[in-house]
């Protein structure tokens, strides 16, 4: 571009002039002027990259003093071309020109009204466009983005009386600007120019920071009402674009967000100050006539409601409370901000709210409590800077006002949260958990600034309904399934429980919102009104047995500052008998009586009498028993109550409601501390009950609870507890004992008991234990079967602790390899010597007759009946006690195996697992056992069961460490079948692929890494082992889960040093190859080639497992 001529050129050179003139007066200007002209006069005639670099870098080494007196005559080329048509289209020149004149401004101050309004008009042509849409330019956004920033800075530079000039004449170019840069904002994606056009938004409404002092208020005091009457005209439409920019999902980062929220609350709070809103101390007279005459006009005209912000005086009373309803709607359309995953956004968002009521809370009074509203959720955000600031603004708010104000205040946070409260249940029917969060977020802010002991106490009555409603929503439990499991193979020790698998919440699925209500509930234990919750929580749990409410009372009576009294009452309601005692099985009503329990049932029916019908049976009898009842005696045959569930639903609910009673006597205990102690001989019995349960579910609640009482007991564990109360605890199993409606409950305690204590205790248990031995043969009993295998099998165990078994001593294999050449040697010639011996004995005896010999030998035969010894064995010692008991559980146990109850064979071969090696040093006690249990065990062998099977084969192992080749014939006969049959089949290999058959997967690896040993055990000859060995062959095969073919290559290096012939020619034909093996020379035996080996496999699947079993390297595949 070229400007040769024309009125640009000439206004040129009179500026010139008129600058020339002047500088004969200001001579220190000229050096100045005579080094910046041939640059102005280059960009004039021809503004190139070139000429406007130069410029630009001359700008800095010019002093500042010089550049403001000749700001004008710098920038008259700039401000000609960027208004010049001839520049259409060419972007990238008006770029280096608006950055050119950007330099300028920020070295200056500019004084005149003139060259402002010029360069502001000259600007906001290029970007701002009333045909298009949105009414934006469509130029590059970096051409946006040099204009916002010259913008800014001529907005920034701009002296004071000529903003005050501004602010008072140009109001449409400034609105015009304002629009362009909130619109620029809200349409580009652009992050850097969004950024700058929010800045120039803030320069152009005098809101920023160089306008501002710290605490964010207008320095100077002559732009305050100009600024204000210029905002009031604007404000509604900037806010709404400025929360669309906040609000926008495409945000990129969030520096936007910030800024947007930023100049926000700076143009709102100068615009609606508190200030503003002028009041009169005093009242007049002519105050009261101008509001009569006010009256008769409002009359005539219309509601001054109806009216828009337009039509009402600015800044006036009517005007402020109009807008201010307008301007709510903004506040609340920001309100999703509080749950920003930005800390930074939160924060700015709080520090809006927080000037609303601070500085606006006269003229914005629908927006106060909707502020206070987003403050107090944010009192338990994850930062500590957002939720401190947020509670110091909200304390210093109710602190800082007046009571009228404050209670109003008050009054507003109560209506709010009792919407809230009854909007809760719609909110956690979403899968949004931030919402969830936020909501119980606000709930407990509301409860903390309700609950203050400084502030009326609004948590009454009337609200208690809506408030349990929405804690039974939140607190809605899902059913799991896992409840209904019941492990039979438990591990008898208590360990510590770390999380509650009977606690899960339907709705909400996050921790941070289980947390978020835990708080809640534990924050009402602390107010004023937990007595009259607890009440209310307390009928309806008479009312309906709900899980939710024991949740919601435990959280409650648990809670730190909560009285001790909401405890015990709690405590109190828990354990009565009605609500401890559900039922927690299910099946249906008895079978019909047989004749071997009775003869006649009208002369005695062992199930007519229940705890209350007994005659003469009375709490605490101990000598008079169920069986002991004479047929004299008036019989009252009263059904007895049901103690079983009627479906799974109804089981699974009683479940998780035990879990729930019995985790809340352990943390309510912990509440209490000392005050818990006349509890204990209350509750102990009944939490031991749960730890002994044959639940696993309930056993981890017991065990929680147990370890919760130990604690506010001051002892240091569960141990501790147990082993200080054993004398009270085997007086309670003793008289339990003695009532059949207490005998599961006495076998629970009694497996809990043994579990933690010591030998003192060892004679008391005899008794007991042998008590339970005769009870347990009882058919009336047999419902409380497992209860009984439980308390053998916890005896067995601690005789194992008590009575530590020596290890038994291993065999241990050698790796020296075998000469088998030099063994056949030495067998050639030992045998060929045995033939030399016998021939020359028959050479010896060819002398005498046969009738000779006879009488030789029955005279031998004399002597040695002479010589018999005649002395009488003694008998054997008596066995140890605990032996003798062991002994008698495990004859018992026996006839438990075949039980069709899966779970109770299970545990009944466990118990023999612990007891066989206790009689290790007894044998003549211990193979009368193996062989009754044999029949039995034999039956468990079945491959659709492999959990069984599994258990089974774990018993034959044991069995064949401590009893050898008692059972070799036996098991290779009646177990081995069935074992290789299974390991053969098909279904066995998909075990670790699919989860149905992961027990199937377990018994294929127990089987493998115990089978050699087994084989070692019962001394299995060639012809037993050789099925053993085609059965594992298949697990050599690289298609199998590798842990499977560890197993078998391990199996196989221990069988080839086990019977290293049979295994040798089993892997020759398994490897089915033609490779020649060279015998070695031998002088006494003729050795012939050997043609196939079991080093190498034809099959590719089996190879590398066969090599690895003879320690070969692994043959490289050709590449």
């Amino acid at each position: 571009m070229y400007l040769r001529g024309g009125l640009e050129i000439e206004n040129f050179c009179e500026m010139f002039n008129r600058k020339m003139m002047k500088l004969s007066i200001k001579s220190h200007l000229r050096e100045s002027f005579y080094r910046l002209k041939p640059l102005c006069d280059s960009v004039m005639v021809k503004p190139t990259a070139e000429h406007i670099a130069e410029f630009m870098a001359m700008v800095p080494t010019v002093k500042q003093e010089n550049l403001q007196e000749l700001q004008q005559y710098i920038l008259f080329p700039f401000i000609t071309h960027i208004k010049s048509a001839e520049n259409e289209g060419k972007y990238d020149v008006l770029i280096q020109i608006i950055d050119a004149m950007t330099s300028v401004l920020q070295h200056i101050k500019v004084t005149t009204f003139d060259v402002t309004m010029k360069t502001e008009r000259g600007l906001l042509s290029l970007v701002f466009d009333r045909a298009k849409t949105g009414m934006l330019a469509d130029v590059p956004e970096e051409l946006k983005l040099s204009v916002m920033k010259c913008l800014t800075a001529l907005m920034l530079g701009v002296t004071v009386d000529v903003k005050v000039q501004i602010l008072k004449t140009q109001v449409p170019v400034l609105a015009q600007a304002v629009f362009v840069s909130v619109h620029i904002a809200k349409l580009d994606r652009m992050r850097a120019l969004r950024l700058a056009s929010i800045e120039c938004l803030n320069a152009h409404t005098m809101s920023h920071p160089e306008y501002t002092d710290e605490n964010m208020h207008l320095k100077y005091p002559e732009l305050d009402e100009p600024t204000a009457d210029f905002l009031a005209s604007i404000l509604p439409g900037v806010l709404a674009a400025l929360q669309d920019v906040a609000m926008c999902k495409n945000n990129p980062g969030h520096a936007v967000v910030v800024a947007a929220l930023e100049a926000t609350h700076r143009i709102l709070c100068i615009a609606m100050h508190n200030k503003r809103l002028k009041k009169k101390p005093d009242i007049s007279v002519q105050d009261f006539t101008f509001m009569i005459a006010k009256s008769n006009v409002a009359r005539l005209d219309k509601d001054w409601r109806d009216k828009s912000c337009k039509e009402l005086p600015m800044r006036s009373a009517e005007w402020y409370l109009l807008a201010g309803d307008k301007l709510q709607v903004v506040t609340r359309s920001l309100a999703p901000l509080a749950t920003h995953e930005h800390h930074l956004v939160r924060r700015e968002f709080a520090v809006l709210c927080a000037r609303i009521i601070d500085e606006c809370c006269d003229t914005l009074p629908s927006s106060v409590p909707l502020a206070l509203d987003v403050l107090i959720s944010m009192f338990t955000d994850d930062y500590k800077e957002v939720s401190e600031f947020c509670t110091g603004v909200v304390r210093s708010f109710f602190d800082k006002s007046s009571p009228d104000k404050k209670m109003a205040a008050m009054d507003g946070l109560c209506e709010n949260f009792f919407t809230t409260l009854i909007n809760l249940p719609r909110i956690f029917n979403h899968f949004d958990s931030s919402r969830q969060l936020s909501a119980l977020n606000l709930v407990r802010g509301y409860i903390e600034v309700l609950r203050h002991e400084e502030r009326p106490q609004r948590l009454t009555a009337a609200r208690c309904d809506a408030l349990c409603d929405a804690l039974l929503a939140a607190a809605a439990l899902q059913p799991e399934l896992t409840l209904l499991t019941r492990p039979p193979g438990r591990d008898i020790s208590i360990t510590p429980v770390s999380y509650c698998p009977w606690l899960h919440l339907r709705h909400l699925d996050s921790k941070e919102c289980q947390k978020a209500l835990e708080g809640i509930i534990q924050l009402l234990g602390g107010c004023e009104c937990a007595e009259l919750l607890l009440d209310r929580l307390l009928e309806l749990f008479h009312q309906r047995r709900d899980c939710e409410l024991v949740y919601i009372m435990n959280l409650l009576g648990s809670a730190p500052d909560a009285p001790s009294s909401l405890a015990k009452r709690i405590i109190n309601t828990y354990i009565e008998e009605d609500i401890w005692n559900l039922p927690l099985d299910i099946g249906t009503s008895e079978k019909p009586l047989t004749k071997a329990e009775t003869l006649d049932p009208d002369v005695y029916n062992p199930r007519a009498w229940v705890k209350d019908s007994v005659p003469g049976l009375y709490e605490g009898a101990t000598a008079v028993r169920y069986t002991d009842i004479s047929y004299q005696c008036a019989r009252v045959l009263t059904q007895p109550a049901s103690d079983t569930c009627r479906t799974a639903a109804q089981w699974q609910r009683n479940l998780a409601m035990s879990c729930l009673l019995t985790e809340g006597v352990g943390v309510l205990a912990r509440r209490l501390r000392d005050q818990y102690r006349p509890f204990l001989l209350r509750t102990l019995c009944l939490v031991l009950e749960r730890v002994g349960s044959k639940y696993e579910i309930l056993h981890k609640s017991g065990t929680k609870a147990l370890t919760d009482i130990a604690e506010a007991c001051g002892l240091r564990g569960p141990a501790d507890l147990i082993a200080r109360n054993a004398d009270y605890f085997t007086s309670q199993i003793s008289a339990r004992l003695k009532k059949a409606w207490d005998v599961q409950s006495a076998l629970q305690i009694l497996t809990v008991v043994m579990t933690y204590s010591d030998t003192s205790i060892l004679e008391y248990l005899y008794a007991i234990v042998e008590d339970v031995l005769v009870q347990s043969c009882d058919k009336y009993h047999q419902k409380n079967l497992f209860a009984y295998l439980q308390v053998f099998e916890c005896f067995v165990y601690c005789i194992h602790q008590w009575f530590p078994i020596a290890a038994d001593k291993k065999k241990k294999w050698t790796n020296n390899p075998k000469d088998y050449l030099k063994d056949f040697t030495e067998y050639v010639k030992n045998k060929e010597e045995v033939d030399r011996l016998l021939d020359a004995e028959e050479l010896d005896m060819s002398g005498k007759s046969a009738e000779e010999l006879y009488r030789e030998d029955l005279k031998k035969r004399e002597q040695e009946a002479l010589e018999c010894d005649e002395t009488v064995t003694p008998e054997p010692p008596p066995l140890p006690k605990h032996v003798a008991v062991t002994k008698t559980i495990l004859k018992r146990s026996i006839n438990f195996i075949a039980t069709k109850e899966r779970d109770e064979g299970i545990l009944a071969m466990h118990i023999l697992l612990l007891g066989f090696p206790i009689l290790q040093d007894y044998e003549n006690e211990l193979l009368p056992l193996v062989h009754q249990a044999w029949a039995p065990l034999v039956t468990k062998f079945v491959p659709q069961e492999p959990l069984v099977m599994k258990k089974a084969f774990e018993l034959l192992v044991v069995i064949g460490d401590l009893c050898k080749d008692f059972i070799r014939s036996r098991a290779v006969k009646d177990v081995f079948p069935q074992l290789f049959q299974f390991l053969r089949s098909p279904g066995a290999a998909a075990g670790a692929r699919d989860p149905r058959a992961a027990p199937a997967h377990a018994l294929q690896l127990h089987a493998l890494a115990h089978l050699p040993y087994l084989a070692r055990d019962l001394g299995l000859d060639d012809r037993s082992l050789l099925p053993a060995l085609a059965a594992v062959d298949r697990y050599l095969s690289r298609r199998q889960p590798r842990q499977l073919q560890e197993l078998a290559v391990k199996f196989f290096k221990i069988m080839l040093k086990y019977n290293h012939g049979a295994t040798w020619l089993h892997l020759r034909e398994l490897c089915n190859n033609n490779e020649v093996l060279e015998p070695p020379t031998d002088k006494h035996v003729a050795l012939q080639t050997l043609v196939g080996t079991p080093y190498s496999a034809t099959n590719p699947d089996y190879d590398a497992n066969i090599r690895l079993i003879f320690n070969l390297p692994p043959i490289e595949e050709p590449q």
